[in-house]
């Protein structure tokens, strides 16, 4: 069976966000150190990290001591930013991708229903920020800690509000 994923380059984008947010007003993080922390291909989060200096998410440093950093505070960057910038518009079926025709698209009697819950994904994806997402989970455990059982630790701080 298929699910609704999110990309692989979103989701891997997001947590080198992530690493940068924490870090926000702090030293530049090099993309060895993000690869590593995430295990993510460094080739891949090269590419990645480009597009989001693209669309002005973060910006890179050079020379020793170089990286990425945030070029907004973290609560000034919402997930659908991220989204955006790294797999283009967000569409949830054919019919609402921009780039793409559905055949069916003239009399469809779904497209209205779809069209309400992209625009809810939209907007909550709007409404969350980096700082919301690093709130709610946990920094990098060392190897070899355990995970915290289901209801305790570091990432529990209750609901994100919409």
């Amino acid at each position: 069976m298929s699910h609704m994923k999110v990309t692989r380059k979103s989701d891997y984008g997001l947590r080198a966000l992530c690493t940068l947010a924490r870090q926000y007003n702090g030293e530049p993080v090099s993309i060895g150190q993000l690869s590593a922390e995430h295990k993510i291909p460094e080739p891949f989060l090269e590419k990645i990290m480009q597009e989001l200096r693209e669309h002005g998410l973060v910006e890179a440093t050079h020379g020793r001591g170089g990286g990425y950093l945030l070029k907004r505070r973290p609560s000034n960057i919402s997930l659908r930013e991220v989204v955006r910038a790294l797999d283009g518009p967000i569409a949830l079926v054919t019919c609402l991708d921009p780039n793409l025709r559905c055949s069916i698209e003239d009399g469809c009697p779904t497209s209205p229903i779809w069209e309400i819950i992209n625009q809810k994904l939209e907007e909550y994806l709007g409404s969350l920020t980096l700082s919301d997402v690093v709130n709610l989970t946990p920094s990098p455990r060392p190897a070899g800690t355990p995970l915290p059982r289901r209801g305790e630790g570091p990432g529990v701080r209750g609901k994100v509000s919409s």
